[in-house]
């Protein structure tokens, strides 16, 4: 069964640590179940490109007064971290340059890599005011230029913010939300040179998402693992945004 398998014990899978005989039921286990292969994916994170642009900040930062040895590799509880520091949003500055490396081959899977390291508490707190809420996306569609202002309402799901991010030298829009059970969400528009398709839906970096181009401008919808419920919201925001 999958709850006998943690999160430490997948990460410590994905670096190597665990003995032979415990790689080996590991990969097994995933081998024969989807959801826990969608576990391992999502917390496949890449640690290494955040490691070398944090080392990069911190030969500028001072020196701590009380300060202990970094450990030699990367563990569950670096990896939690740096999750964590990322989701609220601290890291936004330091994820920039791997989401647009990213953006020359798929930026539906960059932004599910940004999308997956959101939990419950990066969206937490009070909703903002209808106003707020469609002062901010008047905002991003002028910026855009693609009328987002109908997506502060989604059924099912509970607006929370929206922000204006870069994908390679294209603007991007995330707006972000919180599901009736507690789930991050969001939906991304960032122009794109591709026919009108879809939508369609697929898992993306263990997370249920669907996706389709609209005279010009690629959506995405992304959280969860309902494909069903994705497919729906998309469905439904095709016809207003």
């Amino acid at each position: 069964m999958t709850s006998t398998i943690s999160d430490e014990t997948l990460t410590a899978f994905l670096d190597g640590e665990l003995s032979d005989e415990e790689h080996r039921n590991v990969e097994a286990a995933i081998a024969a179940d989807p959801a826990l292969a969608a576990r391992l994916e999502a917390l496949d994170i890449p640690v290494a490109d955040i490691k070398t642009a944090f080392d990069a900040l911190l030969k500028t930062a001072p020196a701590p007064v009380h300060g202990s040895a970094p450990r030699s590799r990367v563990s569950w509880s670096t990896r939690a971290a740096v999750a964590a520091v990322f989701a609220i949003g601290v890291l936004v500055g330091v994820w920039s340059p791997w989401l647009t490396r990213q953006a020359d081959t798929d930026w539906k899977m960059a932004v599910a890599n940004y999308q997956v390291l959101y939990v419950p508490e990066t969206l937490a707190g009070k909703e903002p005011a209808p106003d707020q809420a469609t002062e901010k996306l008047s905002q991003l569609s002028e910026k855009l230029g693609r009328d987002l202002e109908s997506a502060i309402t989604v059924e099912g799901l509970s607006y929370r913010r929206a922000q204006m991010l870069g994908l390679g030298s294209e603007p991007l829009v995330q707006i972000a939300y919180l599901s009736d059970g507690n789930e991050p969400f969001a939906i991304c528009i960032t122009p794109v040179d591709e026919p009108s398709y879809g939508p369609e839906a697929e898992m993306l970096a263990g997370l249920a998402s669907a996706h389709w181009v609209d005279d010009g401008f690629g959506f995405l919808v992304i959280g969860g693992g309902d494909l069903n419920q994705v497919n729906s919201i998309a469905s439904d925001l095709k016809g207003r945004i």
